[in-house]
């Protein structure tokens, strides 16, 4: 899950079919087949996910650009119950879980 700005999530998640500059560990690398778009304020919640097709080094930032596989899918907004909670950076978390929240604290427990 990456938090995301309005424009850059318009342009880059939907437009693009990618997202690029994430941190991402070198054990988790090959280990992500999905990625999550929490919009950061006013909308403040998990809107889409898309199935990644690859995962390429950005430029020489350390970081990665994700490409997806197909445009990504609008999912039911998964907002958090504490409303002061708002990812900062990418989160690791699996794909059922997420999507069978409630809550983002009920997809992090």
């Amino acid at each position: 899950m990456v938090p995301a700005q309005p424009d850059g999530f318009k342009r880059v998640f939907i437009g693009e079919n990618q997202w690029w500059a994430i941190r991402i560990g070198p054990a988790m690398k090959d280990r992500i087949k999905y990625i999550a778009a929490y919009q950061v304020a006013p909308i403040g919640a998990v809107t889409h996910f898309a199935e990644i097709a690859d995962i390429k080094p950005y430029k020489d930032t350390g970081k990665y650009v994700v490409i997806f596989k197909q445009p990504a899918v609008a999912v039911e907004p998964i907002k958090p119950r504490d409303t002061r909670f708002s990812p900062q950076g990418p989160i690791y978390v699996q794909k059922d879980r997420l999507l069978n929240a409630k809550t983002l604290e009920d997809a992090l427990k």
